[in-house]
């Protein structure tokens, strides 16, 4: 009883600590002060485009207004302080969240503001490329967060390893298996995948599904509505366990650099990352080294060619309690400016601006944007986003045993259902 009297103790001052200034207040001076809990990576492209648009909007109120950034780059560490603070009542002005089943939660108590209305009052929706807005919205179309990034994402290919092996490039899930089996006949790995972060293998899991029945299965899945043994289902949990015996050796423990680096020192033959890896990309792309290619199809499939994985990223949520004319103001400047300055970091805006012409665009980066302007009308979701928490996990964790041979088929899909059963209401 002592012990747990401690645990108990510490868990509230905890959140005191972390609470006691995230709320925005003006201060006796008469400054403006708005806290931000970022789970962003530290000088990446989006938080130096939004340090720069503070630093702008902060002189033009003649210092009156500042923003504090609280960065939190590991999301499972940063959601889990968000929590903590937000069950405390101490949610910060903005926030970045998934439109998960947590941030569902947050609607639902009305803590969350809804952005889909505001950029409509505000005549700004339709600035927004549209995929990039529906990437944000729940199920039903509600959307309560605001998209800062825009990608696509696709398998890179070694070209020579290709031609040396008469491998053309695949259109369909058939072709592409058959080509992996060729690579590895001959001793090369065919795909390397950063396994320590689970989601480029949720992905591959994901495909399927997608040609299939484009996000429905996932939905429905999520909802009790459709089972992991389903027809659908077991043919996903096949794919990857089929797939998965082309994946790099030790995939499971293998992290983010360490297949990235596999691919562009020639020891695999692809790769799936999105186009945020433009820079990492281009001098061998340059090079004629490498090229890539989008998911392919299956036959009588739902989904088309030009439909596969877009996505607009984490986004940017305010909170309701604090969303008063200042900070509507700082949004809205943040909206005029900063499509411009994200495009000249080389990355793709989710707003429509204009190219900057004092920058000089690579051949790669514009024929990416030209993908981006004739994707289709679907666009594959990431399954983390729709899952419980506690599925996701059981999810994540078993898949890697599965891509691995460790576990069958199944029994994968067993245990998922079993999940969705307990976890779902």
């Amino acid at each position: 009883m002592k012990k747990k009297g401690i645990i108990i103790l510490m868990g509230l001052l905890m959140i005191f600590t972390l609470g006691a200034c995230s709320k925005s207040k003006e201060s006796s001076d008469g400054v403006t002060k708005v806290k931000w809990m970022t789970s962003r990576p530290v000088d990446g492209a989006i938080d130096q485009t939004m340090r720069e648009i503070a630093d702008e909007y902060s002189e033009s109120k003649g210092g009156k207004w500042e923003i504090e950034f609280e960065t939190t780059a590991d999301r499972p560490s940063y959601l889990q302080k968000l929590k903590t603070l937000i069950a405390g009542g101490n949610m910060p002005d903005i926030i970045d969240i998934d439109a998960d089943l947590y941030a569902r939660e947050l609607v639902d108590s009305g803590k969350l503001v809804d952005v889909k209305a505001f950029l409509k009052e505000n005549d700004l929706y339709d600035k927004f490329y549209p995929t990039a807005l529906k990437y944000q919205e729940f199920t039903n179309g509600d959307m309560y967060t605001l998209p800062l990034e825009y990608h696509v994402e696709m398998i890179w290919y070694n070209k020579k390893l290709f031609a040396d092996n008469n491998i053309e490039v695949p259109t369909t899930m058939d072709e592409w298996l058959a080509a992996c089996d060729t690579l590895k006949n001959k001793g090369i790995t065919p795909i390397s995948v950063d396994g320590v972060d689970r989601w480029p293998v949720q992905r591959y899991l994901a495909m399927p599904a997608f040609r299939e029945t484009g996000n429905q299965f996932i939905i429905d899945l999520s909802e009790g509505k459709a089972s992991m043994s389903d027809e659908v289902g077991t043919e996903s949990a096949e794919f990857l366990k089929e797939i998965g015996q082309y994946f790099n050796d030790g995939f499971a423990a293998a992290d983010y650099a360490t297949a990235q680096s596999m691919f562009l020192d020639g020891k695999s033959a692809m790769y799936y990352i999105g186009d945020w890896e433009i820079a990492a990309m281009q001098e061998k792309y340059d090079a004629g080294e490498i090229d890539y290619f989008y998911m392919p199809t299956t036959e009588n499939g739902e989904t088309e060619a030009n439909e596969f994985c877009v996505n607009s990223g984490i986004g940017m949520a305010f909170n309701a309690d604090t969303f008063d004319e200042k900070t509507k103001d700082f949004v809205l400047y943040v909206i005029e400016k900063y499509g411009e300055k994200y495009a000249e970091k080389m990355q793709m805006s989710p707003i429509k601006t204009e190219l900057p012409e004092d920058v000089e665009f690579s051949d790669l980066y514009m024929r990416i944007q030209d993908d981006m302007q004739n994707t289709g009308e679907q666009f594959m979701k990431p399954w983390d986003t729709y899952l419980d928490a506690s599925t996701n996990t059981v999810m994540q964790d078993n898949m890697l045993l599965l891509a691995s041979g460790d576990l069958s088929v199944k029994d994968f899909t067993k245990l998922i259902d079993e999940s969705i059963k307990a976890n779902v209401k």
